[in-house]
């Protein structure tokens, strides 16, 4: 569990901070502390486009497992959220294979 915990933590940490420079990308939410961190594109539209363009990392909801997932919130809990934000729960594959995966959905 350490070692998946920190592998996750590492790879939330480096897409993180490249989200952060991404022009497409409003808000990075990301405490430095495990896989799961956030981010907030334009609107629902473009939410919903970056989450069914990912090829790699699977649209849907995290249960804690060792694939990375990604979904917009906003559908489930409705204005509680922003409308542009999606969620992200990193997995263990190669941190380089999700950037580019989140590069190309990001357009």
């Amino acid at each position: 569990l350490e070692v998946r915990v920190r592998r996750q933590t590492d790879t939330a940490g480096l897409l993180a901070e490249r989200l952060r420079a991404h022009p497409a990308v409003e808000t990075v939410r990301y405490p430095g502390l495990g896989g799961v961190l956030s981010f907030d594109v334009a609107d629902a539209e473009t939410a919903r486009k970056v989450e069914t363009s990912a090829r790699v990392i699977v649209n849907a909801t995290s249960l804690g497992g060792v694939t990375t997932l990604i979904e917009s919130r906003r559908r489930w809990e409705g204005d509680r959220v922003p409308p542009g934000l999606l969620r992200l729960s990193a997995g263990l594959e190669d941190p380089e294979t999700l950037w580019a995966d989140l590069e190309q959905a990001l357009g």
